[in-house]
């Protein structure tokens, strides 16, 4: 038995040492996207070193200043956990060294948007804040601004998505 002891905390504690030298993975799907981002924008930290992967169209914002960020979004409506009323995005501005595809469709209410499923790590445990100009409908309000941040992601894989038939345009609980 004392043999055996010391052999089984030696076999529990290499299991140990392995299991932390490969990150957590967190897959959103349509079922976990709105829970799971929210969780995930709320406690950043607990994230920066778990692989995350998730769908989302592209979308790109330009501040006041004239600078453009690529994001990958979702869009929610107000009625699903957006406190400001309205209806916003939720996702990332979008940190890749390759091609991204290009927005779509960005300011019409439509699913038909450009698609892509994404994987990698937050780059940031700070969001990036900057100013907008506000949008009337489907035209830019240039006499009214508003902030709005992002946190950074380090996308590792990109893959555009062709068939978007079964993904929610709009996020719900």
């Amino acid at each position: 038995m004392r043999k055996i002891l010391p052999a089984l905390l030696l076999i529990a504690l290499l299991f140990t040492v392995a299991a932390c030298g490969t990150p957590d993975r967190y897959d959103l799907t349509e079922k976990t996207f709105f829970y799971g981002m929210t969780v995930i924008l709320d406690y950043p930290t607990e994230y920066t070193d778990k692989v995350i992967s998730f769908d989302c169209f592209t979308y790109r914002l330009t501040d006041v200043n004239g600078k453009n960020y690529l994001c990958g979004v979702r869009k929610c409506s107000s009625e699903y956990g957006c406190n400001c009323g309205k209806d916003t995005v939720i996702g990332f501005i979008l940190d890749y060294d390759g091609e991204i595809p290009e927005p779509k469709n960005q300011s019409d209410d439509t699913p038909d948007k450009s698609w892509i499923h994404v994987e990698g790590k937050l780059a940031s445990t700070e969001k990036e804040a900057f100013r907008i100009y506000a949008y009337k409908g489907d035209e830019i309000d240039y006499s009214v601004t508003e902030p709005i941040a992002f946190y950074h992601f380090a996308v590792s894989t990109l893959t555009p998505i062709e068939d978007y038939s079964g993904l929610a345009y709009f996020v719900t609980k």
